[in-house]
């Protein structure tokens, strides 16, 4: 209440890009001061066994982590854990730093609970970000987002090698890895959420996971508005190369289709570059969440993400096939008891639907 009555008017006064450094930056300087960062903790983290899950060989503390796009540059991890995240995930990362698109990267849409993003992959690119995180030291698990460098220079070959060196720079941080394909914020668009383009990636990849002796959990990020003939090659693709899963989904690319989403689409200008997030993504990759597990008979890891601002629509996602979730639009709205608030609602949904641990709602509404 304090958070959506004061504190949060009070920061809609300054342009997200402005205002968003600031007060996860403070707020990271605050989570490190040791007597500090100790009450919160206490006050933020739910620690119960009914959310305590192991996917993939990683076992996390609770199943809601932070989507990749937030801490672009690994810069609030003591932040994200002191905050209540059972994990986060850093980037998207690129091989080489670009400063973004031009501004506004993000723009509010209140009414709709939505935003709309444009950062175009922006980074600090992987040797400063990797340097960070080898200097970084949480109990939190977290994952990488590996992407390619939005630069004119990068597509085909040379893109695939950029993704290449940041799967390979950061082959030893992270429990997990995600590789991007969803951004739609690039100048060439998305063009390895093609399968015909998809393909070789994977094959490098899996090359280099080879020679590397890379062994940590390897994912797929796609769009929520992904066509059905097309995801149905990327599951075939998935399980050729062996890669754990998918994550699904964070931003809806298609503005049209975003727009008619809308509540208030008045709000919305079709003009605006950037995919749209938060509750219009929200049916969206659940649908596509229940149709993957179902296709898979539950043997595809799921990350959901898109439009979870309450337990009970996290609660929505795991029922649908998801092991964990992760958002972002939720927590910027909700404020900083979102995370703690959707813990303890999902222990309540799973004493009440007779679950001892959040593994065995996985996919409950499909069996």
């Amino acid at each position: 209440m304090l958070y959506e009555k004061i504190i949060r008017p009070i920061l809609y006064h300054f342009q997200p890009d402005t205002i968003h450094p600031i007060v996860a930056g403070g707020s990271e300087l605050v989570s490190r001061i040791p007597g500090v960062s100790h009450i919160l903790r206490r006050y933020f983290r739910v620690n119960d066994p009914a959310l305590h899950t192991t996917i993939d060989g990683v076992t996390y503390p609770n199943p809601v982590g932070l989507s990749a796009g937030f801490d672009k540059n690994a810069q609030f991890l003591h932040f994200e854990e002191t905050f209540g995240f059972g994990f986060a995930e850093i980037g998207s990362i690129t091989g080489r730093p670009y400063s973004g698109n031009p501004k506004p990267w993000v723009r509010r849409l209140v009414r709709n609970e939505s935003l709309v993003v444009n950062y175009g992959l922006r980074s600090q690119g992987v040797e400063a970000v990797a340097q960070r995180l080898e200097r970084t030291r949480v109990g939190m698990p977290y994952g990488v987002s590996v992407a390619k460098s939005n630069l004119p220079d990068c597509f085909g070959e040379t893109a695939i090698a950029d993704y290449v060196k940041v799967y390979v720079r950061t082959k030893e941080l992270g429990r997990y890895a995600t590789i991007n394909l969803s951004c739609p914020n690039t100048a060439d668009g998305t063009p390895f959420s093609e399968p015909e383009t998809l393909e070789p990636l994977l094959q490098a990849l899996t090359e280099t996971r080879v020679q590397h002796a890379i062994r940590k959990p390897t994912y797929l990020k796609i769009n929520p508005d992904i066509q059905r003939e097309k995801l149905d090659r990327i599951i075939s693709l998935v399980q050729q190369y062996k890669l754990q899963g998918l994550v699904i989904g964070n931003l809806i690319k298609d503005k049209a289709r975003a727009h008619a989403l809308l509540d208030y689409p008045e709000d919305h200008n079709l003009d605006w570059p950037g995919g749209v997030s938060g509750k219009p993504v929200r049916a969206l990759s659940t649908e596509v969440i229940r149709y993957v597990y179902g296709k898979t008979k539950g043997a595809m890891t799921i990350i959901g993400t898109g439009g979870i601002f309450t337990g009970d629509h996290a609660y929505e996602k795991i029922r649908a096939g998801a092991s964990l979730v992760q958002l972002i639009t939720g927590f910027i709205f909700g404020g900083p008891t979102t995370i703690r608030d959707i813990n303890k609602r999902l222990v309540e949904l799973l004493k009440r639907d007779g679950f001892r641990n959040i593994s065995e709602a996985v996919g409950t509404d499909q069996k």
